[in-house]
């Protein structure tokens, strides 16, 4: 006669298990201080001696913030570096002079280029200049107070630069392309402090005449494309910012 074998006696209940949730939770809140404490322990003044250098060198718009502005730090840590900020106006300026070329039937004489260190608002001189000339034609004012309003909410430095094609010039004023272009840049520049209210100290000058082409002078298309005003919004390579923000680190 076979026996039954009797039921094993059940296990008491466990009612210390919340132990093991709570400790979880203490480990994790003593990380989050951790990390709160390391992020908030900034020095101020050294803070303030890095944004005032690297403003000084590359007029990036460091610890700012303010409208307009893109920013390279903002409160104690470190937010998009130079290649975000240049994408971020890059965007921006591009959908922004679409939209006013769209609206005014300009598609097609106002460009934006990115280069590596630069964002480029290129002006087909058609639309600023008659032939020959560097006296700005009726209504294309109104496309470079656009541009300023555009300029004058970023920090960068500014170059504003002529060029032409490789046919000589025609005309009693210039003697060559070089006269040209450096007289079409330097009324570019000036409008753009005297009526567009940019600051001069932010501005640089340069006239290329024909050596700075961007398509190809033996047709007619590409010679349109390369007689043009440029304005070149001038940024640091991340490089040379992590080098400044080395530098004025080690700074006492």
């Amino acid at each position: 006669m076979s026996r039954r074998k009797a039921p094993e006696a059940q296990a008491p209940e466990n009612h210390e298990r919340w132990i093991v949730s709570y400790a979880d939770m203490l480990t994790l809140l003593f990380a989050l201080f951790v990390v709160l404490y390391a992020t908030s322990d900034a020095n101020p003044h050294k803070l303030e001696q890095v944004r005032e250098s690297i403003d000084r060198a590359f007029s990036v718009g460091v610890l700012q913030g303010g409208q307009g502005s893109s920013a390279i730090f903002q409160g104690g840590g470190i937010v998009p570096g130079i290649n975000a900020v240049k994408a971020t106006n890059m965007s921006d300026i591009s959908e922004r002079l679409k939209a006013f070329a769209e609206a005014r039937g300009l598609i097609g004489k106002i460009q934006i280029r990115e280069d590596a260190d630069s964002i480029t608002i290129s002006l087909a001189d058609n639309l600023l200049f008659s032939s020959g000339s560097a006296e700005l034609k009726p209504g294309s004012q109104d496309v470079l107070l656009e541009v300023a309003s555009i300029l004058a909410q970023l920090p960068n430095d500014l170059r504003i630069e002529g060029h032409t094609d490789n046919i000589p010039v025609n005309s009693v004023d210039y003697a060559t392309n070089w006269e040209l272009s450096a007289a079409r840049s330097a009324t570019v520049l000036r409008f753009l402090i005297e009526s567009g209210g940019l600051q001069a100290g932010r501005m640089q000058l340069a006239g290329y005449a024909e050596t700075h082409p961007i398509a190809d002078n033996t047709t007619a298309e590409g010679r349109s494309l390369n007689r043009r005003a440029d304005i070149v919004i001038v940024y640091p390579t991340q490089e040379e910012l992590d080098r400044a923000l080395e530098a004025a680190g080690r700074q006492p």
